[in-house]
């Protein structure tokens, strides 16, 4: 067997370990990852669940052991997104460090994607024109960009096609 089944202390009543006296990711979360993250049709056992959540704050505990000593040898007080990917690297989970990596500028922390997104709708709110208003706004300017492009192409083909005049 298996070390998690030779504890027979650790174990609950369907044999995982109780992890209720840890820090761990709620069982709700987890639960929601394998509903998402599963195609429809596939069913995960509660033992399955139990397991997944085990590992899950396995990992979550080795990352953030490997990233504090990261931070600590940088003698910061604060671990940071490269300590973490400095984490993967140490152990062996190379693979997940692509996507640790803000694609096209976006922030990696979600509250400060969540703040931008705040601030952002903030704006549109004091906004006195309704919606409708600014899109109407908007699709104006579209068309008088379009316009001015044209006009500007047409001048050039004309300087173009008549080569005789300079």
């Amino acid at each position: 067997g298996s070390q998690l089944m030779d504890d027979e202390d650790e174990l609950g009543p369907a044999g995982i370990a109780d992890s209720s006296g840890d820090q761990s990711l709620p069982r709700s979360v987890v639960t929601k990852l394998i509903k998402d993250l599963t195609p429809p049709t596939l069913r995960c056992s509660p033992e399955a669940q139990a397991l997944i959540h085990e590992c899950l704050g396995e990992f979550l505990q080795m990352l953030t052991a490997e990233a504090n000593e990261a931070s600590t040898r940088d003698k910061k007080n604060t671990i940071s997104e490269t300590h973490l990917t400095q984490a993967l690297h140490s152990l062996g989970f190379d693979r997940f460090i692509s996507a640790c990596n803000p694609q096209s500028g976006a922030p990696l922390d979600p509250k400060a994607a969540l703040r931008a997104e705040r601030k952002k709708s903030k704006k549109a709110q004091r906004s006195e024109l309704s919606p409708e208003e600014l899109l109407r706004m908007q699709q104006e300017l579209f068309a008088g960009a379009k316009e001015r492009f044209d006009a500007s192409r047409s001048t050039t083909q004309t300087e173009v096609t008549q080569p005789g005049k300079v």
